[in-house]
């Protein structure tokens, strides 16, 4: 499933909008976890193995970086299961590169990967970590992980 935070950006930019989250914080933090249930409902109903680039949790780590509320998006986290093992791919600076939906910087992303690997820890969640290498490596590890579970 492709990345919600990407979509909403990118609609809103289609609508007029700025296509930043830093205009309304709490009006993406929204629309971002709407999204996100929708995409864990899409896949829910296909019932077939979908790998997500993000999730419901991460909609936690976005409203606390935005100032606004975390608490929906905790309890969506709660309701809305993933599978218990989760990919978790570090930072990677010589592949990092932003554009008009990620503005972050390489050192802010530093500081929402740890964000994100709390949520998903308290969450109850198994990190699997996917260890650094060609597209096609990275592919494998997958495949052959899932080939295992």
């Amino acid at each position: 499933m492709d990345e919600p935070a990407r979509e909403v950006l990118e609609e809103q930019r289609a609508t007029g909008g700025s296509g930043t989250w830093d205009q309304d914080p709490s009006l993406f933090v929204l629309l971002l976890l709407q999204r996100s249930i929708e995409k864990f409902e899409a896949a829910r109903r296909s019932r077939e193995t979908v790998i997500f680039d993000r999730g419901i949790p991460d909609c936690a780590v976005y409203a606390v970086r935005a100032g606004t509320d975390p608490a929906p998006s905790l309890s969506a986290a709660s309701t809305f299961r993933y599978h218990p093992h989760v990919l978790f791919l570090e930072p990677w600076s010589e592949i990092y590169e932003t554009d008009d939906e990620r503005t972050m910087s390489f050192d802010d992303t530093l500081s929402f990967s740890e964000a994100l690997r709390e949520v998903y820890e308290r969450s109850d969640y198994i990190l699997v970590h996917v260890p650094r290498g060609s597209v096609e490596d990275r592919a494998a590890f997958v495949r052959n992980l899932a080939l295992r579970t």
